[in-house]
């Protein structure tokens, strides 16, 4: 038997709340983003300095400089000792050009942004802003996709981990054969496979999606435990009775009501009697009143899909239910929405 992996070198080693808030606040993401074109990162990630160290390389205002330091000090992305300035973890992972986690070019553009101007008409059509054309939001979301993926792996390691966990990965359940629907960077079966090392993995997803999920499995030393399926999740073939679980995170969002249950109905005839759904979403309450996140991330749904939506825990259960899989649990995993876990039940 395998011995599991050691899960810190999958985890993160720092708390990213501070950079969460950077990318929602507008201060915040102000700040960052002058920062990152100063190119204040990337001279501290050489050695610590005190304002005027950093200034004259930079050949910019002592003034200027030392209160952009002292807000990203303020912003827990530096940390301070008596004059100089140094890199704290979070900024070395995520603001420093170069690392495998980069992600200061989502602070620095302004597609977010963008985004959100153009709520209003999002909002008179029903859906994506009849301004822009299908070809150039095909364009930009292109662009925008491979920053997704890395924002996106970043931020659901630590609930990722969590999940891996609730499922008994490595404990309860060994040798797991998984499914992991619109895998993106893969995430999600990631930290499964390190809870079990004798886990293997299917990963299904767009072609051009797939070029980046090999990295990020390469990356984490899983190339051998890992098959590819490419394909629209809609449409591509999947063999039936196959597997032991089937992961579905962040995907359900964008496929809307009568989409998200037909993928499902498809997804349980590829699992084993004994298989489980595993979905990780944004779930607000029925009435649509909290949690915050999610809500708002229903608005997210208007400006960017023409059928997506945000859905609750019970109606969730109810297409599950369609799909012979009525048993739900449910498993807080450190992140806006808990995971909900399907199964047939005893039969």
């Amino acid at each position: 038997m395998e011995k599991p992996m050691d899960v810190r070198k999958f985890a993160l080693d720092f708390d990213l709340s501070p950079f969460l808030f950077c990318t929602d606040s507008v201060r915040g993401s102000r700040i960052v983003r002058a920062a990152v074109d100063l190119g204040v990162f990337s001279r501290l990630a050489k050695e610590p300095g005190t304002a005027e160290q950093v200034a004259g390389s930079l050949g910019i205002s002592v003034r200027g400089t030392r209160a952009l330091l002292d807000g990203l000090t303020a912003l827990q992305l530096l940390g301070k000792e008596k004059a100089s300035y140094r890199l704290l973890p979070i900024a070395e992972a995520l603001l420093v050009p170069g690392s495998p986690d980069y992600l200061g070019d989502l602070v620095q553009g302004s597609v977010l942004d963008q985004e959100w101007d153009r709520l209003a008409e999002a909002v008179r059509n029903g859906g994506p802003a009849e301004g822009v054309e299908a070809v150039e939001r095909q364009k930009r979301a292109e662009e925008f996709f491979p920053l997704l993926i890395r924002f996106l792996h970043v931020v659901n390691r630590g609930p990722a981990i969590a999940a891996a966990h609730a499922l008994g990965a490595g404990a309860s359940h060994r040798g797991l054969r998984v499914l992991d629907i619109g895998c993106g960077s893969a995430v999600w079966s990631l930290a499964v496979g390190h809870a079990d090392p004798e886990a293997r993995v299917t990963a299904v997803d767009f072609p051009g999606v797939l070029a980046h999920t090999r990295r990020y499995v390469e990356r984490h030393g899983m190339a051998d435990r890992y098959e590819y399926l490419p394909g629209n999740i809609q449409e591509v073939s999947l063999p039936e009775s196959e597997y032991d679980l089937a992961i579905l995170a962040n995907i359900l969002h964008s496929e809307g009501e009568a989409k998200s249950r037909r993928l499902l109905g498809r997804v349980a005839e590829a699992l084993r009697p004994a298989g489980r759904i595993a979905i990780a979403e944004f779930l607000p309450n029925r009435e649509r009143t909290g949690p915050l996140d999610p809500v708002l991330f229903g608005l997210r749904m208007v400006l960017n899909t023409e059928e997506g939506g945000i859905f609750s825990a019970e109606e969730y259960g109810e297409w599950l239910a369609e799909a012979d899989f009525p048993v739900v649990e449910s498993f807080e995993i450190g992140s806006h929405s808990p995971l909900l876990v399907a199964s047939r039940g005893k039969k």
